[in-house]
Order: structure tokens, then sequence, then C-alpha cells
């Protein structure tokens, strides 16, 4: 697959991770959004620039079918999870210390659930990506 068509997958991610994280979050806040949104935001977009570097190395590897690729992308979507839950506890430390470590361990659990499911469905809006533009 040339570098054209990579380059197009990973702008698809991008875009489609950025929007559609951004309408989760404004899906359950306030309307309208407090200016602590903008937080957010800027951590989705941290997170999608993460992703792009992520991407370079990870559909080289999904178009050879790397062995155990799936559990690998897993493991690293689960690391990330853990770091984005202890950077917003780091980041929030004097709402984080009034709270119990059941209540942080509650909310880093959830971090990285979501960040599992998102996960397998990058995995698999992927295999449909390369597939559509393989057959292009």
């Amino acid at each position: 697959m040339n570098e054209k068509i990579i380059k197009k997958v990973i702008i698809i991610n991008l875009a489609t991770f950025f929007f559609l994280w951004n309408i989760i979050f404004l899906a359950g806040a306030d309307k309208p959004p407090p200016i602590g949104f903008l937080w957010l935001v800027l951590l989705v977009f941290l997170l999608d620039i993460a992703q792009f570097f992520y991407l370079k190395r990870f559909l080289p590897k999904m178009q050879k079918k790397s062995k155990g690729l799936f559990f690998v992308n897993l493991l690293y979507f689960f690391l990330g999870g853990v770091i984005v839950g202890l950077l917003t506890i780091v980041v929030r430390i004097n709402i984080t210390l009034k709270v119990g470590l059941s209540d942080i361990f509650i909310w880093i659990v959830m971090i990285i659930s979501a960040s599992l499911v998102n996960a397998v469905c990058f995995y698999v809006f992927n295999i449909l990506l390369l597939k559509k533009y393989k057959q292009s």
C-alpha cells in the first residue's frame, strides 16, 4: 500500500477520534459546556497527537498481519488509559485528596475500560479502512 493511502487512513483516524470523543464528552456536559470543557478538548487533541505517531508504526504492522498485534494494541491503549487516569488525578490533586481510595480506583478503572473499548474499535476501524483502500 502506498504512502498516500497510509496518510489518508491516518487523517481519517485522527479526525474521527477527535470529533467522536468530543461529541461523547459534549453529550455528557452541561449545556452550555463550562469553560473547563476546553481542558477535555485539549486532552483529546494531545491523545490525537499520540495516536498520530502510533498509527505510523501500527498501520504497516497491520498490513503485514503481524502476529499478536491485537494484544499489543490492547496493551498500548491500557497503558494510555493508566497514564490519562493518573494525569487527571494529578492535575486535580486538591479534589483527589478529598475522595477515598476506592473512588480513585473506580475512576482509573473507568478510564482504562473506556480506553480498552476504544482500542477494540480502533483496531476494527483500521481493518475496515485498510480493506476499503486495498480494493480501490
